[in-house]
């Protein structure tokens, strides 16, 4: 685990900027705000630029209202949080070393929340087919994302890539349907046995809950909600509605 110098980012930023004149700009790191002291740095490092900017994190930054502000000061529209499945029964081992998704469950409605009263949106992540789910997976997530209201939300399927410990565990226990095959590694295609649920069950699911999620109707109105609470953060704060905002 290495922290670049955010002086370093600032200077690769200005040379984006001299490409670009207005980027919208990925900080691709599975989980950016680890460190929040030195995520603070960066976002005072980086605020000046009047950059637009999104980032994967995990909930806890919702703990901490400075680093909320100074994301939110320094650009930051989005931030993609992997919640993974809305009950901890599910995300028991599904880390190496920790349950700390298991353990934030009860705490991320709250925090998806306060993430976004404070401008920034959440797009909420999901995978489909862990071995602690049935079929009554697919309801509950769309539960959680009607009651939440996160700003984006992204489903994807349980994909044993070759070479990873998942495959060969799968593999072992004789639930890969088409061996070594990386063309249906796509996060959409079903290439195992569920533990609690066929394939097909599986399949359907995800097409049942892409249309739910997806509808024309349900995506407006997430995503009013939030730019409504957006337009309040803008009246009550002194931070002008171009620059940093949507």
């Amino acid at each position: 685990y290495r922290k670049r110098p955010p002086a370093d980012v600032r200077r690769d930023i200005e040379a984006l900027i001299q490409l670009y004149r207005r980027p919208f700009i990925e900080f691709a790191d599975d989980n950016t705000f680890v460190d929040k002291d030195w995520g603070k740095r960066l976002c005072r490092e980086i605020a000046p630029l009047k950059i637009q900017w999104f980032t994967e994190t995990d909930v806890s930054v919702a703990d901490d209202l400075d680093l909320l502000t100074a994301m939110r000061e320094a650009g930051c529209r989005q931030v993609l949080i992997g919640f993974e499945s809305p009950d901890a029964q599910s995300l028991r081992g599904v880390e190496l070393r920790t349950d700390f998704k298991a353990r934030q469950v009860d705490r991320n409605r709250a925090a998806v929340a306060q993430i976004q009263s404070q401008g920034i949106a959440v797009n909420a992540c999901f995978i489909l087919g862990l071995d602690g789910h049935g079929p009554d997976v697919f309801e509950n997530i769309l539960n959680f994302v009607n009651e939440t209201e996160p700003f984006d939300v992204q489903i994807t399927v349980l994909t044993p890539f070759p070479g990873t410990p998942l495959y060969d565990r799968l593999l072992a226990e004789e639930r890969i349907i088409h061996p070594g095959r990386w063309d249906l590694c796509t996060l959409f295609d079903v290439n195992f046995v569920p533990r609690n649920m066929t394939a097909a069950e599986l399949r359907s699911g995800l097409y049942w809950l892409a249309e739910k999620l997806y509808n024309e109707p349900a995506v407006h109105s997430r995503q009013r909600r939030y730019l409504e609470g957006l337009s309040s953060l803008r009246r009550d704060t002194s931070i002008s509605s171009t620059g940093i905002w949507m």
